[in-house]
């Protein structure tokens, strides 16, 4: 029992402990009828809050669900006054027909109605009037509209009335405990103020609101720690673990703020929008031009949600102001009644009972920890006075942080001012003292302007804190060195870049002035020779280094300096590169325009000496001309002229080169039309002899179709063989006429093709010839040859054997009737001219027989050798597979079957049919018909059809 006891977390011991307490308690339900106290100040200076047993028994004794409003505000603002109106008006929202009245209890003797209108006292002095926390109970069912999950649910609603802040002699340590404990205990949170909302504040309420949060945070991780130390877990486990029992309970409520005695006209605006834009506009420390977004207000970022309220005057006449306390609801404005209705509404519209997450934790001495997930669980009143009770503890254990004095928070704001000032000073002193320096100063006199300004800064502090503490004013001496440095640094690169700058458009200036005289003596100077630009660009760059190193020399010691004199070398070597392409170019052009003229030099050399009529003559010739005019253009012509100054750059050898080529090239060109015209002169000649020899030879008429065949020499042989000679004579006379082109490649082919065309002219005559012969030897040809040949014909298979037969058979009958026929004995080549034409014209038909059978024949010898070379490949596969073991198959049942007739026979026999006979298929009749049908049915595609 006692490691039960032990395991026990001290809230759930406390809400047992509750438990017991509330069954004793039931006697004090009548006492829920009039406002009792929970939180008193801890004594007379009011420096700390105590619990108030009596109150928190009360509250142990609320059964069901519970929420909390608390009021707060400055002291005498109206906020008792204003919950005795919440009460008045809540009762008649909830016995909307009057069956209990709200004034139904003021004749009860002991009730405090006697001299106040309501449950909570008004204070009729300047005296404070309420201390501490006190609270009143009241039964509510929220609304069926309500936005917070609890549609028509009754729950228990305690009214929290709080002591005013801001009370003379009271600490703002004491208010910061009484903010922090109304709101970590409410449901929703009311700010009470009077008339407007100031700066003030607003300022006054961000800081509360922040230090609440802050203490929530606190005491909830410390109740968190002794949860989980009392269960024997290590406490260190809240760091990785946030998520606690008791974080939702101590989350800030909802806030809203009520304004009594507002009179001002909103316009158009409400009063939450323009609370929110208040919010948003204020600065902290009223300081807005120097605040950054991070200085702004929070309160919109720490509640859940901040509404506000404005509340007429709730009379209107002086007598009745200062009896408020005792005057009915009759007699208070219309006004504030429908006010304090509408804040009511917007109370009620955020209300929800104050729930906390349980963590069910089960835990033994031989199995780890396991964590059940956490389920959301309203707080009961035994739960409200034990959260009561850790939140006074928390106050007391110091949780909450102090909140500074009126004096202190003057001192801390003299410190602050003082530091700026003289950050400001030495900011504004060394900007000034680089700033408008022209040229800007060089790092030793920085360093120096920097270090005096830096100890009248520092000198400043102690004359504008005189009074404060020794040990303050150190702190701002040392606050301002460190930002002094901080600013030294910032402020030192700052002039280091004016440097930069400064040396950059110095070296750009440069720059420009250089770029400047380049042009000048690119457009003026150019072309020049190379040594001559290279002495140029050296002294001009030379100049430039030195004018900048004596002009900028003073920031030599600035990093700054070295690489923009090295740009300032780069740049103008590019100057100078540039200034060298132009020259280039200027040069290359000059030796173009000089080489244009030197080829129109030797173009008229080389006229000159072919002459006007240009008339053909020999490539040697051609040659001697070029090669003096050649030697004029690149000589005398290249080095003579302008471009002489350059002979000894290497654009002239290569302007020389080109105009070599370029000569050359026209030399082809000429070369090119010399070969035409001597072919053309060549080519005259050859007609002419051509038609000479056609006109020797009778061969100049083109005979009509249909005209006999008849030359001038008839059938006259002697008489063509004369003739012929004569033409070629004339063919012979074709070298002296075209002397003494008679070399050239051209007339050679000329003289080529007119043997060719000389020859056939002679060729023609003879056939003419021939042809008047078989017309002369018309009988023996026609009568005796052409029957003899007819009846030889079918049984000639070649061309080659019906010409012999033609020789053989017509020649002889040529050779008797030629005497009588033609008077002359013919030569035995014009015997075979005749006889040619005669089987040509009057055997055709033979001719063709032959030739058809000539080729039957052919084919079918080819057959026959494609049969005879597949036999062969058939026969040599079958011993290379018998060799290999690899016959087919119907092989191998023939060497089956052999060797079953061999074994019927003798044994010399049997040995016989194998060896290298059987592989050939030697062996017996019957194998080798089997062997023969198989090739035949392999070489079947090959059989004649």
């Amino acid at each position: 029992m006692r490691h039960i006891f032990q395991i026990l977390p001290p809230f759930l011991l406390l809400l047992l402990v509750a438990v017991q307490k509330a069954s004793a308690s039931s006697a004090s339900s009548s006492s829920l009828a009039k406002p009792f106290q929970i939180l008193a100040p801890a004594d007379a200076r009011r420096t700390s809050l105590v619990v108030v047993e009596e109150g928190l028994r009360i509250l142990e004794s609320l059964q069901g669900p519970v929420a909390v409003v608390a009021v707060v505000g400055p002291y005498h603002s109206g906020k008792s006054f204003l919950l005795n109106n919440l009460v008045r008006s809540l009762q008649a929202r909830q016995h909307p027909e009057g069956n209990e009245p709200a004034a139904a209890v003021v004749d009860d003797e002991s009730s405090i109605f006697k001299t106040t209108v309501g449950v909570f006292e008004v204070g009729q002095s300047v005296d404070p009037s309420t201390a501490g926390v006190w609270a009143y109970h009241q039964l509510v069912r929220l609304p069926a509209n309500s936005t917070t999950g609890g549609e028509g649910q009754e729950i228990n609603l305690l009214l929290f009335d709080t002591e005013g802040f801001a009370v003379a002699n009271v600490s703002e340590t004491y208010d910061a405990q009484i903010f922090a404990a109304a709101t970590v205990l409410s449901s929703v949170l009311v700010y009470n103020s009077m008339h407007l909302i100031d700066a003030k504040e607003l300022e006054y309420l961000d800081l509360l609101a922040h230090n609440t949060q802050l203490f929530s945070l606190k005491a909830a991780t410390q109740a968190h720690a002794q949860t989980h130390a009392a269960a024997g877990a290590p406490a260190t486990a809240t760091a990785a673990s946030p998520s606690f029992g008791l974080q939702d309970v101590f989350q800030l409520p909802p806030l809203v703020w009520s304004v009594q005695a507002f009179t001002v006209d909103l316009r158009e605006e409400t009063c939450t929008s323009w609370l929110t834009r208040l919010m948003r506009g204020a600065v902290l420390n009223s300081n807005a031009a120097a605040a950054s977004s991070s200085q702004r207000l929070g309160i919109d970022g720490l509640f859940p949600s901040v509404e506000c309220q404005t509340l007429f005057l709730p009379a209107t006449t002086r007598p009745d102001l200062h009896r408020l306390a005792s005057l009915p609801p009759s007699q208070l404005t219309p006004d504030f009644l429908a006010d304090v209705d509408s804040l009511l509404a917007r109370i009620l519209s955020s209300l929800r009972p104050k729930t906390h997450s349980s963590h069910n934790t089960s835990t033994s001495t031989d199995t780890p920890s396991t964590t059940v997930p956490p389920s959301s669980l309203p707080l009961s009143g035994v739960g409200l006075a034990a959260l009561v009770r850790l939140i006074v503890d928390g106050l007391s254990q110091g949780q909450l942080y102090d909140v500074p004095t009126r004096w202190s928070s003057f001192a801390s704001h003299l410190r602050l001012s003082s530091v700026r000032a003289a950050v400001v000073h030495f900011e504004s002193a060394v900007h000034l003292g680089y700033h408008n320096c022209s040229p800007p100063l060089p790092a030793p006199e920085m360093a120096a302007l920097v270090r005096r300004v830096r100890k009248e800064a520092t000198d400043l502090v102690p004359r504008l804190l005189v009074g404060l503490e020794k040990g303050s004013v150190r702190e701002a001496v040392r606050e301002v060195e460190g930002r002094v440095r901080e600013l030294a640094y910032k402020l030192t690169r700052n002039n280091e870049e004016s440097v930069r700058e400064y040396l950059r458009g110095e070296r750009e200036g440069a720059v420009a002035r250089d770029a400047a005289a380049v042009e000048h003596y690119m457009a003026s100077a150019l072309p020049v020779t190379t040594p001559a630009l290279k002495e140029w660009g050296k002294e001009r760059e030379e100049g430039l280094s030195a004018a900048f190193q004596r002009h900028l020399g003073v920031y030599k010691d600035e990093g700054k300096y070295l690489s923009e004199w090295r740009e300032l070398q780069s740049q103008s070597r590019a100057h100078t590169d540039r200034a060298r392409e132009a020259n280039d170019a200027a040069v290359s052009h000059l030796l173009a325009t000089a080489e244009t003229t030197c080829l129109q030099v030797y173009d008229a050399s080389l006229a000159s000496g072919l002459g006007p009529d240009l008339s053909p003559v020999l490539p040697s010739v051609l040659e001697s001309l070029h090669v003096p005019a050649l030697g004029n253009a690149t000589g005398a012509c290249m080095e003579g002229g302008v471009a002489g100054q350059f002979v000894k750059e290497g654009k002239f050898k290569a302007a020389v080169a080109r105009l070599a080529r370029a000569a050359f090239a026209h030399y082809q060109k000429v070369g090119a039309e010399n070969s035409v015209r001597v072919d053309g002169r060549c080519g005259e000649v050859r007609t002419a002899v051509r038609e000479g020899v056609a006109l020797v030879l009778g061969l100049n008429k083109i005979k009509k179709r249909g005209e006999k065949e008849e030359g001038r020499n008839g059938t006259d042989e002697a008489a063509l063989e004369e003739v012929v000679m004569k033409a070629e004579e004339i063919q012979r006379s074709f070298g002296d006429m075209v002397a003494p082109l008679d070399s050239t490649t051209e007339c050679q082919s000329h003289e080529h093709r007119l043997r060719e065309e000389v020859e056939g002219l002679i060729e023609g005559a003879r056939e003419g010839v021939a042809t008047e012969l078989k017309t002369a030897l018309h009988v023996p040809l026609q009568e005796i040859c052409k029957v003899v040949v007819e009846a030889k014909c079918p049984k000639l298979y070649s061309v080659r054997g019906l010409r012999s037969t033609v020789q053989g058979e017509c020649g002889k009958w040529v050779r008797r009737h030629e005497l009588g026929a033609v008077g002359a004995t013919l030569s035995q080549r014009m015997v075979k001219r005749v006889l040619r034409q005669f089987m040509e014209e009057e055997l055709g038909e033979c001719l063709a027989q032959v030739m058809e059978r000539e080729v039957e024949s052919r084919k079918r010898w080819i057959r026959v050798g494609m049969t005879v070379l597949f036999v062969v490949l058939g026969a040599m596969m079958l011993m290379v597979l018998g060799a290999m073991g690899k016959l087919p198959p119907m092989m191998m049942e023939e060497e089956v079957a052999g060797e079953g007739q061999g074994e019927g026979g003798m044994d010399g026999e049997g040995e016989s049919v194998g060896g290298l006979s059987g592989m050939l298929g030697m062996g017996s009749p019957a194998m080798r018909r089997r062997r023969r049908s198989s090739l035949l049915k392999i070489l079947t595609p090959y059989k004649r059809n």
